[in-house]
């Protein structure tokens, strides 16, 4: 049994920095799905990741890249594309932009057929990024993917995760996030996306009023700094991170939401899953564990590098 099917895109990230003055950049795997699974992994769970590679040096690199921190790599399909590529652009306090070498990517190119039953069969949770509703083939790949999930009674779980460089318009995006949403069990949002998706400037509106639109999906908002947000008993409950000097937030909300599948599915049967799914107690003491997850990794550069080890995060979880 695999803790966690990730579906969506794996690439290379590279990332652009300024050193005396001149521009230097380095690559390593990432991808937002790939990057949650790779926490889940070197936390210690089975992760599973299915997605369109080329058959080009990139897709021989990604491949070893996750077979190195555990993650079957029996989903990767090689496509008739080339290995999709992302270029993050750092700021000095650590945010970031991204461009993208997508035209199309191999993560596009992932079709329906790909898929396979039993890998949806043997999951626990089968987790979708929102990159993969961005173009055809990969969005009807995503949208049998959530069919699967629900022919096999499988918790789905979603980050909106919006990279405005793919998309032809914000209102595509947001339309086809909201189609998804409705489908999900957990949904992952970051403070730009809450407003995204409600107009609200306010991240705890914003939470209500999807809360109350999907009232059998359970949202999450993330802070940065500020930690994380949800939507307990009705009221929006803010849950503290711990102080830290960012270098680097690329993957940060994606350990974040691998920190929480892990609490998730660690030592549970699928049954025993969903029905963490309606215990408060649990998401409050998985949302501590996350900002700590998601907080270490914004203190070192890269994607999976980056990614703590769980006696990392127990080390610096508060008292």
């Amino acid at each position: 049994m695999y803790d966690v099917l990730a579906i969506g895109e794996v690439l290379i990230d590279f990332s652009v920095v300024m050193a005396a003055g001149v521009p230097q950049m380095f690559g390593s795997a990432g991808g937002a799905p790939a990057n949650v699974l790779a926490a889940v992994t070197k936390l210690g769970g089975r992760g599973r990741m299915v997605a369109g590679i080329g058959d080009d040096a990139f897709g021989d690199f990604v491949r070893r890249a996750l077979g190195a921190v555990g993650i079957d790599d029996s989903g990767l399909v090689r496509v008739g594309a080339r290995t999709t590529l992302a270029f993050v652009h750092l700021a000095p306090d650590g945010e970031r932009s991204f461009s993208f070498d997508r035209h199309p990517g191999a993560d596009t190119q992932l079709r329906p057929e790909h898929l396979r039953d039993d890998w949806f069969e043997q999951a626990k949770v089968v987790h979708l990024g929102s990159l993969a509703l961005s173009h055809e083939p990969a969005r009807s790949a995503a949208h049998r993917a959530l069919d699967l999930a629900r022919d096999y009674g499988r918790v789905m779980t979603f980050d909106v995760n919006y990279r405005p460089a793919v998309w032809n318009d914000t209102r595509e995006a947001v339309e086809q996030s909201l189609r998804v949403i409705g489908r999900a069990d957990v949904v992952k949002c970051s403070e730009e996306e809450l407003h995204l998706l409600t107009g609200r400037q306010s991240p705890d509106e914003a939470l209500l009023e999807l809360a109350a639109a999907f009232p059998e999906t359970r949202f999450l908002g993330t802070l940065g700094p500020d930690g994380s947000i949800a939507v307990i008993r009705g009221e929006c409950r803010h849950i503290p991170s711990i102080p830290v000097q960012a270098v680097d937030t690329t993957a940060a909300g994606d350990a974040f939401f691998g920190a929480l599948l892990y609490q998730l599915t660690n030592d549970a049967n699928p049954d025993a899953v969903r029905n963490r799914l309606r215990d408060d107690a649990f998401w409050l003491s998985a949302l501590r564990f996350a900002n700590v997850a998601g907080a270490l990794t914004a203190t070192r550069r890269g994607a999976i590098d980056a990614l703590p080890a769980l006696s990392d995060i127990l080390e610096h979880m508060p008292a």
